[in-house]
């Protein structure tokens, strides 16, 4: 029997001593998953002595590993982000992705079902293993009348307990997208707030997407960079349209309106949301963001929120500190000292300042969605006015 280590056993004792009767079964999924993970890893300088032996060397998989270590050296030595041992080493995994993510909120709200744990504190999301066992998870919410978001994952960050790996799941990702996400889950290792996964999130995003567009700027390869900022002008035009369609549901939600009203109005949104990105297709990546759309849905919009909304926030940070990495990380480490409700108002201030004056991709110029603005839940149309609710202007919310 192979032993387990002393350090991942430990926090094996942690999650199942903490565990109460209905996340037992949980957290015994949960760390005997992370035990299985680093017990497989494989040193990367083993693996590329294997494929050069067996001829291997131009594989993309090859390719790619040595790519990662030259990104970790550059993120130590020019984004003053520290590696240490983590992603030095690989596992190859029998499943398209890690985990997967379950997201939840109630059917007429924007509200995440959250979910506790020890250590990293609360979140609105959970992760699994396996995706039967999310599934499960997923069908019993709904049961409870929650929509559900079930979004597969290929790399997360254990923040430092362990040294995490390089996973088949995304090594052979285009250069662009390994590199932004090494880049976010390094960002975790610098600066992680318990109970603020918006916060954790939205830094790192920010982290990746700037990290990587250094990386290739100072590589001199135009090309990948050309495609990288294309895909990202792409995604963000496909946040603007999102987020315009959140403000228009919490003004529904929030309302006083019947909960039959509210369904109508949602049902308005929802289809007007769904005809822009049909009728916009090509600017919003051709076709690459199908299977997002076709998953439309409260809890979608939800974990879109928790790792993009304060990516804006996190820009002017940047340009604040003249983008000085070290300076950065001392401003965001400061800002997680402040109080939660200091924190989020700080973040807030600063990214509607950088959408209103037009500095980030979220800005309105980036959505034609005449269904959107012409849906009729500001009008006196059947089902989309009450008391003083319809004759208001649209006034603007901010979700979580």
């Amino acid at each position: 029997m192979r032993r387990v280590p002393l350090r991942q056993g430990v926090v094996l004792l942690i999650f199942l001593g903490l565990a109460g009767c209905q996340s037992l079964i949980y957290y015994g999924h949960a760390a005997s998953g992370q035990i299985r993970l680093m017990q497989s890893r494989q040193p990367v300088d083993e693996v590329l002595a294997r494929l050069r032996r067996e001829n291997e060397d131009t594989d993309l998989l090859y390719r790619r590993l040595v790519f990662t270590q030259e990104v970790l050296d550059y993120a130590d030595k020019s984004l003053d982000l520290p590696t240490g041992r983590r992603y030095r080493t690989y596992v190859d995994l029998d499943r398209p992705y890690v985990v997967w993510n379950l997201f939840a909120a109630p059917t007429l709200s924007l509200q995440p079902h959250r979910w506790c744990y020890p250590i990293v504190g609360c979140a609105p999301y959970r992760g699994f293993f396996s995706v039967a066992r999310a599934e499960r998870d997923a069908r019993r919410l709904q049961a409870e009348e929650y929509e559900v978001y079930l979004g597969g994952v290929a790399a997360y960050s254990t923040l430092g307990w362990f040294d995490d790996p390089l996973l088949s799941t995304f090594i052979r990702w285009s250069e662009p997208q390994l590199a932004r996400l090494l880049f976010h889950e390094l960002a975790h290792g610098v600066v992680w707030v318990k109970d603020d996964v918006a916060f954790n999130e939205s830094f790192a995003t920010f982290v990746g997407r700037q990290g990587a567009a250094a990386w290739f700027q100072e590589r001199g390869d135009a090309r990948d960079l050309s495609r990288y900022e294309a895909d990202l002008h792409h995604w963000q035009r496909l946040l603007a349209l999102l987020r315009a369609a959140r403000e228009a549901l919490a003004f529904v939600y929030e309302s006083k309106l019947s909960d039959d009203r509210k369904s109508f109005g949602k049902a308005q949104i929802m289809g007007a949301v769904r005809a822009c990105y049909a009728e916009q297709r090509e600017a919003f990546g051709g076709g690459r963001h199908d299977a997002l759309m076709a998953s439309l849905n409260n809890a979608l919009l939800v974990s879109l929120a928790t790792y993009q909304d304060l990516v804006p926030a996190f820009a002017v940070l940047f340009a604040e500190q003249s983008g000085d990495w070290s300076d950065f990380f001392s401003a965001v480490q400061a800002l997680a000292r402040l109080t939660p409700d200091q924190r989020l108002a700080r973040l807030r201030a600063s990214a509607d300042e950088q959408i209103a004056e037009g500095r980030d991709d979220h800005s309105a110029d980036e959505i034609q969605c005449e269904a959107l603005t012409n849906h009729g839940l500001y009008r006196e149309a059947p089902g989309a006015v009450d008391d003083d609710v319809g004759g208001s202007s649209h006034r603007q919310h901010e979700s979580a």
